[in-house]
Order: C-alpha cells, then structure tokens, then sequence
C-alpha cells in the first residue's frame, strides 16, 4: 500500500512484483508496422507506483507535476504498459484536459475536456458533473471522453481509456523526467488535484530491441536453449571455461566430453548428449560473452 506524505510536492514510489499468467497478448512493437500476437507466459513482472502531492488546479490556469522515475530493478527494463489515477475535485469537468509527458518527449492525451460534444448537458461546454476519481487505462471499457453519467459524483469514476493510447509507451525506457500536466480551459471555477499516480510496468529487454526478453523467446526472435528466460545471445551459456569469453578453451571441454553427457555443462541443450547440436550453439556465441 502507498501512503502519500503530507508534503508540497512530493514524489512517492511504491514497488510490487507480482506473477503473470498466460494470456493472449498482442504487442505492437514502437516504430515497427507489425503487430504480434502470441500466447505468452510471462515468468515475473514487476510495477512501480509514482504518486505526486495534491494542489490547486487554477482557474483557466495549468497545473504541472514533474517527477523523476529511477527504476528499482537493475539491468535493461522498458515499459510493457502504464496507468495513471486522477483523484480531483471540480465543478465541471469538462473544463480539464490532461497529458502524460514521457523523458523522450512522447505524450500521451489522457483527457480532452470530456464530454465535448455534449454528453447530456446542454450547451457545448462539456461534462457538467462534478470530479474525478478514476484509472486511465488502455484496458478500460469507456472511454473517458464519452462518459459522464449524469448525478453521478464523481462523475468520472472507475477505469476508463484516455483519450491516447498509453501503448505508445510500450518498449521505452522508463527512467528520467515525467511531467503530468493538468490544465483548466475556461475561466469561472478551479479545482483541486487531490492525489496522481503513474503506475509503470516494465519487463527486461537485455539485447535493447525494445520488446521484452519474453516476447522475443516466445515468438522465436532469441532463442533460450537452456529455459532460464534470458535470449541467448544475453547470456553466456556456452562460456563453459567461465572467463568471460567463448573461445578454444570453451571449444576443447565441449570435444572432450563428445557423446553422452548427463546433467554435464557442456550439453548446452540439455538432451543429454554432446553433440551436433550443442557445438552450433557454441559456435554461434563465439567471441565475447554475451556481446553477440
């Protein structure tokens, strides 16, 4: 649980790790015209929660909240997905717009003065209905510029989906400078930011291609010979002479044990027998451990 400090400004991290079932997953890769669609089990994900302090929204004014991520894990993360609760009190909602803005300078639209067009109230101002205690997730079934059931307060309420897709996060980095900026478009009334989190999902991604190492296993991009969940060419399995490098010490302890080889290290495919097989493996990591 994360319990925000009574402080101006300040910037809250909570970590979780969790396990991840098997699901049906499409990923769209940033920057690639393809998407993947696969059945992926995902050993461990890991989330952090960024939370910023509450203050007042002005009045036909813009209120910006930077804050800094520094990923508790170590080694090459990137972001898998991203959310973001809103806990705000104003009295007309279709006033607020909303953006995410990532260390690389991708942003991301969260709100767009909801309502507008009108969502039954009268006249073009937007939502009427007064605050917000929502998600904003891809995942969401409304959107949140379409919702605003009327009598309800909050008004907006629940998980909804921004009005950009987080997904555009997907395969970034997740450290560095975030800013999430809330404006009030019309003057007249203000409101307060009670409470803002950005919750960031990362997976590893140790070869950099900016799609986590789970996906590239699963879809046949790296292979994991020895299923430890790490793309081969990351690893060092066959520096089995261990001295940071592949090379003709590794080569003769592989010839050495030729054949029938249990539970042996210079099996690299683990069937038992050192063969064919296992001399491709080492072969194609040939050089600097895991620099392939």
């Amino acid at each position: 649980m994360c319990v925000q400090a009574e402080k101006k400004h300040t910037v809250i991290n909570c970590v979780r790790s969790f396990a991840m079932s098997c699901a049906l997953m499409s990923v769209t890769t940033l920057g690639s015209a393809f998407t993947l669609s696969l059945f992926l089990c995902e050993n461990f994900g890991h989330a952090e929660e960024w939370c910023v302090s509450g203050a007042d929204i002005p009045n036909a004014g813009v209120l910006e909240r930077p804050f800094t991520v520094a990923p508790a894990t170590n080694g090459n993360q990137i972001i898998v997905s991203v959310r973001v609760q809103i806990v705000a009190t104003h009295p007309w909602v279709g006033d607020l717009s909303a953006r995410l803005i990532h260390p690389s300078g991708v942003t991301i639209l969260l709100l767009d003065r909801p309502g507008i067009p009108s969502q039954g109230y009268p006249g073009p101002w937007g939502c009427g209905g007064d605050g917000l205690d929502l998600w904003l997730s891809d995942d969401g079934t409304l959107a949140a510029e379409s919702s605003c059931p009327f009598g309800q307060n909050p008004v907006l309420a629940g998980t909804l989906r921004p009005s950009s897709p987080l997904s555009a996060l997907v395969g970034l980095a997740p450290q560095g400078n975030w800013k999430l900026i809330i404006q009030d478009a019309v003057i007249g009334d203000s409101g307060i930011l009670t409470r803002a989190c950005v919750e960031i999902m990362t997976a590893s991604d140790c070869n950099q291609n900016g799609i986590s190492d789970s996906i590239d296993i699963a879809s046949g991009t790296s292979l994991d010979i020895n299923s430890n969940g790490v793309p081969d060419e990351c690893g060092c399995i066959a520096d089995i002479e261990p001295n940071g490098y592949i090379d003709g010490a590794d080569l003769a302890r592989m010839l050495s044990r030729w054949g029938r080889c249990d539970a042996c290290s210079e099996d690299l495919t683990g069937d038992g027998n050192v063969a064919a097989d296992d001399l491709a493996v080492l072969l194609a990591q040939w050089g600097v451990c895991g620099q392939q």
